[in-house]
């Protein structure tokens, strides 16, 4: 039977059951600790599993990897150095490893947001507007129900446990940077595992929104 399953699906099928369990033991109370702790391999998984199915291994697209990494870096370790970026957090410990207080996994999540954002858009456009525009549209709104969750389960922690606006509005404007130099880049993105991606992350904050 798996035989006939192509590669592609079997990447995305291990990255659903991953999810799909993930929830279910972020939903438990007496297994959230537990499962909080397989928050970098999620996200790690997560990439693994864009870059199998993107098929992209050329030069000039891990050189926009590699660009697209540090801005999300950046501008998260100089907002948790300043609180002028995105307001007053700091990070808590689920996301593993961190350079100046900054968890090096953050970076990921902004690498393949942004990669998937896009390659959600270009599906339907190819103008270099909306394909700056929207996707950061799609980033801050995902955002937004990324935020009450991520407070609840410690992945960081925002000043009197109150979410600025300023940090929408710096999350709009750095995805609207990174989404130019994606454009200026013209990857290929392969729609399906984009979807897919950005599917399970809005399935997964969705519901965490509601149990915890």
């Amino acid at each position: 039977m798996l035989k006939n399953i192509s590669i592609e699906n079997r990447w995305i099928g291990l990255l659903l059951l991953f999810y799909f369990f993930g929830l279910i033991g972020m939903s438990l109370d007496s297994y959230r600790v537990l499962f909080l702790l397989f928050t970098p391999l999620n996200l790690g998984i997560t990439l693994l599993v864009f870059y199998k199915v993107n098929k992209d291994s050329s030069r000039k697209f891990f050189i926009l990897s590699f660009l697209v990494f540090l801005i999300g870096f950046s501008v998260e370790a100089i907002g948790v150095a300043t609180g002028v970026l995105f307001g007053n957090y700091i990070y808590g410990d689920p996301f593993g490893f961190k350079i100046f207080e900054t968890p090096l996994m953050i970076g990921v999540n902004w690498l393949f947001l942004s990669f998937c954002s896009h390659g959600i858009v270009q599906s339907f456009t190819k103008k270099a507007l909306w394909l700056i525009l929207l996707p950061a549209v799609l980033m801050t709104s995902l955002d937004f129900l990324v935020e009450p969750v991520a407070m609840k389960l410690n992945f960081w922690n925002w000043e009197n446990d109150i979410i600025p606006i300023q940090n929408y509005v710096m999350w709009f404007l750095t995805s609207i940077c990174i989404h130019g130099l994606i454009y200026l880049f013209r990857p290929k993105i392969n729609t399906k595992v984009s979807f897919i991606i950005l599917g399970v992350q809005l399935i997964f904050f969705g519901v965490l929104n509601l149990v915890l």
